[in-house]
């Protein structure tokens, strides 16, 4: 299949030959040396028509009468898609939309004698139209009669860029329009040229016609103050620009706002001012802002250095007060340090002579209660004297073990305040620890005849804990000697398991439980659980101080649950080794 418009290799030759043999080149030519000037004139128009071959745009020559396609030449083919054989005879008017004939039915008719048309051309056989052309019609004389040639050019592209040209058109006047910001454009001497809405708001008009109406100079009716004014000029003139600068600005109305300018000269190809593109921004409520905030800080300095002035007289009185705290310290500390010794020393002192009290107030107990025995009669009286002397040396022997349990109390407290009492460390069998003290309980309990249930629950084997054997025995013998004491009937129940990293024993009872009002005292020392209740085994009030810091000494901890009335459980956990 042919190329439209291009003429193939053999056809070019076949030409050429035709044209040798009619000027006599060739082979069968008559003569030799015919017509050579015509030879030449023809070469160049075969190179004219080369050439036109090669231009992009589409070329016909019509004939005037018939309207019919005499010759076609450059990119016709291309664009029609058809060979330049198929094309020649054709009526061009079948190329045309209608509005396109009427121009082409003027041309013939001599209405005009050129013209320019923006169109496009049908593809004969229904193969569509092509691209958007611009033609120029213009007729011509020709050897048989009027001729036109019509030149069609492709403008696809052309249209392209002026949609997108149009469309950035409309872009930026949609943001000009709509912008928050006022922008504006004026000449030299400061008259308005155009301006957006924005900016006709800013200064209290109705509309940017309005404004460019009765503004004549949007320097001078603008800018409050001839400063300003004359500051805008010297930049404009000495930078050409003007960056953010902030000035009053009058209304409309008179009234006064700040506004904030940016302003650039525009010159042309040649260099040359032109106008100026600028743009304004009500800043009316930030410069109020920082005015506020000016006074806030103004405010707010004074009141920190009022605030300093106090915290350094308060610092000066803390820094007295911390002086006079540590020697109050110092002289607590010593104090606490002789009281500690004082109670040693004293304890040591009273503990010698209260044994020899006792034991001697056991023997006179035991040797008169054998010399009653014989040497008393049937006489009441003199029994009566003798069962009140028992009695009295009884109550002496009573009080001695009470003030010997006290005198030990103070001392182990006194050592463990100080920080004196030695604890061994050796791992020890939680579980060996509460058999021994129950079983030592039980024996107690039936020597007091007392109706309570003693009870041991172990869960499963409990793992060893690093500490002093006798110290822990110590605190379980407390807690379960003060369960017994204050429970009546019921019983008084020791579990032990593991959890959570701890071996945690549980020492609960039926008894009468804690007053609430009191609950907050129960490790406090001398405090005495119950001191109120009549018929109780008297205590020292040491005894749950001292277990809380043989349990915390060992790195657990201790607590308890009561409720008056329903009893008390004691909990204290000892970490696993």
């Amino acid at each position: 299949m042919k190329t439209p418009g291009i003429q193939t290799a053999d056809a070019v030759d076949r030409n050429a030959g035709r044209r040798d043999r009619l000027l006599g080149f060739g082979e069968h030519s008559v003569s030799k040396s015919y017509y050579p000037e015509l030879k030449r004139r023809l070469d160049e128009l075969e190179r004219f028509r080369s050439l036109l071959e090669q231009t992009g745009e589409a070329i016909f020559l019509v004939d005037g009468r018939t309207g019919r396609i005499t010759d076609t030449a450059g990119a016709a083919g291309t664009i029609l898609r058809q060979d330049r054989e198929t094309l020649l005879g054709r009526p061009f008017a079948e190329l045309l939309p209608l509005e396109a004939v009427e121009h082409l039915h003027g041309l013939f008719s001599g209405d005009f004698a050129a013209g320019r048309l923006e169109t496009v051309l049908t593809r004969p056989g229904g193969k569509g139209t092509t691209p958007p052309v611009e033609m120029t019609f213009r007729m011509a004389k020709g050897e048989d009669g009027p001729i036109a040639v019509i030149v069609a050019r492709d403008v696809s592209e052309r249209k392209k860029s002026e949609l997108a040209l149009r469309r950035a058109e409309e872009k930026y006047r949609g943001i000009v329009e709509n912008a928050a910001e006022g922008i504006f454009q004026s000449s030299l001497d400061g008259r308005l040229i155009s301006a957006n809405p924005a900016v006709a708001t800013i200064l209290g008009y109705a509309s940017p016609r309005e404004m460019m109406r009765r503004v004549k100079s949007i320097i001078d009716q603008t800018v409050a103050h001839e400063d300003d004014r004359r500051r805008i000029r010297t930049e404009l003139e000495r930078y050409n620009q003007v960056k953010n600068l902030e000035v009053q600005l009058v209304t409309k109305s008179g009234d006064l706002i700040w506004g904030l300018i940016n302003a650039r000269c525009i010159r042309d190809a040649a260099g040359e001012a032109e106008r100026f593109d600028g743009s304004l921004q009500d800043v009316s409520i930030r410069k109020q802002a920082e005015q506020t905030l000016l006074r806030y800080h103004d405010e707010l300095e004074r009141r920190v250095a009022e605030r300093t002035a106090e915290l350094t007289r308060a610092n000066e009185r803390l820094t007295h007060e911390v002086t006079i705290r540590k020697r109050a310290e110092e002289a607590a500390d010593a104090a606490n340090r002789a009281k500690s010794e004082f109670l040693s020393m004293v304890s040591h002192e009273i503990r010698t002579p209260l044994t020899s009290v006792m034991g001697f107030a056991v023997i006179i107990e035991k040797r008169l209660d054998q010399l009653f025995s014989r040497l008393l009669g049937d006489d009441p009286r003199q029994r009566r004297q003798a069962e009140q002397i028992m009695e009295n040396l009884g109550i002496i022997v009573s009080e001695g073990e009470r003030l010997k349990h006290l005198i030990n109390d103070v001392l182990d407290l006194a050592k463990l305040e100080a920080g004196k009492m030695a604890f061994r460390h050796e791992r020890v069998d939680p579980a060996e620890v509460v058999r021994h003290v129950m079983s030592a309980s039980e024996g107690l309990l039936a020597a007091a005849s007392r109706k309570v249930a003693l009870k041991t629950s172990i869960q499963g084997r409990l793992p060893e804990v690093i500490g002093d054997r006798d110290r822990l025995i110590q605190v379980l013998v407390n807690l379960v000697s003060n369960a017994l004491k204050f429970t009546e009937q019921g019983s008084v129940t020791c579990r032990a398991k593991a959890e959570d990293g701890y071996v945690v024993i549980d020492v609960a009872d039926t008894g009468i439980g804690i007053p609430e009002a009191d609950q907050h005292k129960v490790f406090e020392k001398f405090n005495q659980i119950g001191a109120t209740l009549t018929n109780k085994p008297k205590g020292t009030g040491l005894g749950l101080a001292i277990c809380k810091h043989i349990v915390e000494s060992h790195g657990g901890r201790i607590s308890y649950v009561s409720r008056f009335g329903s009893g008390s459980t004691f909990t204290f956990a000892l970490p696993i080794a």
